[in-house]
């Protein structure tokens, strides 16, 4: 972890000099102060997404690079999540790392915890990605997922991911991303569309289909906030695996009755009878932070008084 500090360092002087150095860093928690039990714990939400990136392209910006650590808060600050080479090329950009990309990835509106799938793939993993666009709305993508094993040219081939999305003015995104893999075989397919063509309105269509495994999902979302003060929200998904169904369905309404202070009523309902009825009132008090009082039922009652912390910088 030193040398990569080290390296860090040294990168980010030279880059003063001669390009265009960017550094951000991610944290996102929750601190249950008391709940029914009268119990309290800090809780970061980790998982790839407390996090601390370097990004540093040349002053024209036709090539650069990118690296992240992540879960910074779990003690290691060693874990490297991705990094990126990148380079303008032939009217797209090509990168080639350990990839994180989301050009061909779409998610709903909200994406609450309660969601069984709320969320298309990445293209991730080991190699060299390509994107030509968009122009006029239209991106095209190919990933050739080279890992650190020779393997058959041909193997990588029939493993590639192939994306495309197109943005229709005024109306919405459509998109779709295959991962071939018929060499396992275990090839998936994400597609969705993403409407913005009304107002204070964003409503999203997703599914992820992995015809090997017999697993198939779809999920539906929608926002609105096109009345003063007030933002409501759907999400619903479905998920059969092997011919067993599960499902999803949650709403929730937000009333801000006076800057900073906001009410949310909220319900959830999924299958072998889980479900959730609850209230909150939540205190936006700046800087990232916000205090939380809420109380539910899902069999039984339950109750908490929260400190949330969402900083990015």
């Amino acid at each position: 972890m030193k040398k990569l500090i080290v390296l860090l360092l040294a990168l980010a002087m030279v880059g003063a000099v001669s390009a265009q150095v960017t550094t951000a860093v991610g944290l996102y928690g929750e601190i249950t102060l008391v709940d029914e039990a009268g119990q309290g714990v800090f809780t970061p939400w980790g998982n790839g997404y407390d996090t601390l990136t370097l990004k540093a392209q040349d002053k024209d910006g036709k090539y650069g690079f990118s690296l992240t650590d992540q879960n910074l808060l779990d003690g290691s600050f060693d874990t490297l999540r991705d990094w990126t080479v990148w380079g303008k090329v032939l009217g797209g950009k090509l990168s080639a790392g350990l990839l994180r990309d989301a050009t061909f990835r779409l998610t709903l509106p909200y994406w609450p915890s309660y969601t069984i799938f709320g969320g298309t793939d990445r293209v991730a993993g080991q190699g060299v990605f390509y994107v030509y666009g968009p122009k006029e709305g239209l991106s095209l993508g190919v990933n050739l997922p080279y890992g650190l094993v020779a393997e058959d040219t041909l193997d990588v081939l029939q493993k590639a991911d192939l994306g495309v999305k197109y943005d229709i003015k005024d109306v919405g995104t459509v998109f779709a991303l295959m991962d071939m893999n018929f060499v396992t075989p275990a090839n998936v397919l994400n597609a969705g569309f993403k409407f913005t063509g009304v107002k204070s309105l964003t409503a999203t269509a997703i599914t992820k289909l992995q015809f090997d495994a017999d697993i198939y999902r779809f999920a539906l979302g929608a926002s609105y906030t096109g009345i003063e003060n007030l933002a409501a929200y759907f999400e619903g998904a479905f998920v059969s695996t092997a011919g067993v169904a599960t499902y999803s369905i949650w709403a929730q309404g937000d009333y801000t009755v006076i800057d900073p202070v906001t009410v949310s009523l909220g319900a959830y309902v999924g299958d072998n009878s889980k479900y959730d009825v609850y209230g909150l009132v939540a205190y936006d008090l700046g800087a990232g932070m916000t205090a939380e009082a809420s109380l539910g039922y899902d069999s039984a009652l339950w109750a908490a008084a929260k400190l949330y912390y969402v900083v990015s910088l």
